[in-house]
């Protein structure tokens, strides 16, 4: 969301010639603080339309703040690719804008490394172990990953090397993962858990591919943001007004 002075409020744009020079940093001012309050206001709503949002989504956003020499102020997704973890806009932007989300960074290694169909999607199954925010634990990707060989990247680390310490912890951690990329008897594509018990074993899915994963538009991004600018900007303004001037030699 973008909030250009000039254009988004020509009203309070003309009233500026009366405070001088005074007239644009009243006006960045009043700026900054509105896409302050939007950002609040969309992180409120992310609370509401999202399941147990985490805190690395709830804090997905990032304000430009106006300046007295551009008068244009903004609130965004972020898209820092050098950031640890996945971008918010791979994330939010389908949730904004609807559509299919971009690759995580696990299906890409799963894909690079031929375990995964290329522009494939991967789902939780029935055998991943989802925390309190709906997703896939980090610990459990970790071993999955390892003993699948993927290549090191993005945080993971593969460590199955066939070794014998190295099967010694696989037997340790009770639980054998293997990827099946076009399924088999009966077995839809994905990665499957087998875990071993006192009188058998079992077998279920920790993720299962599939061709797409479509989103709907669960986010007024813009909509938020709009109508937060249009209640916050003539408070903040009116205050930048108001304020008293400094007198003749201050």
């Amino acid at each position: 969301m973008r909030l250009n002075f000039r254009t988004d409020f020509p009203a309070a744009a003309e009233r500026t010639v009366d405070l001088g020079r005074r007239g644009p940093i009243a006006a960045a001012i009043a700026l900054t603080r509105t896409v302050k309050d939007a950002q609040g206001a969309i992180k409120q709503e992310m609370g509401s339309v999202f399941d147990r949002p985490t805190n690395y989504t709830l804090n997905g956003t990032f304000i430009k703040s106006a300046t007295k020499d551009s008068l244009v102020a903004r609130v965004w997704v972020k898209d820092n690719p050098f950031g640890k973890g996945t971008p918010a806009d791979r994330f939010l932007g389908p949730q904004i804008f609807g559509g299919q989300r971009g690759l995580k960074g696990m299906e890409r290694m799963l894909q690079a490394n031929g375990l995964m169909p290329q522009g494939w999607y991967a789902v939780p199954g029935e055998g991943a172990d989802i925390d309190a925010n709906g997703n896939m634990r980090r610990g459990q990707i970790r071993q999955m990953l390892s003993q699948l060989k993927v290549q090191q990247g993005s945080g993971y680390e593969s460590r199955a090397t066939g070794s014998k310490r190295s099967n010694r912890t696989i037997a340790r951690q009770g639980v054998t993962y293997f990827a099946l990329p076009n399924g088999n008897k009966g077995l839809v594509p994905g990665v499957y858990a087998k875990r071993r018990f006192a009188l058998g074993t079992a077998i279920r899915p920790v993720l299962i591919f599939v061709q797409a994963v479509e989103y709907k538009k669960r986010l007024p991004f813009h909509e938020v943001g709009q109508a937060t600018a249009e209640a916050r900007f003539p408070v903040h303004f009116e205050a930048e007004f108001n304020r008293p001037r400094p007198g003749p030699g201050r």
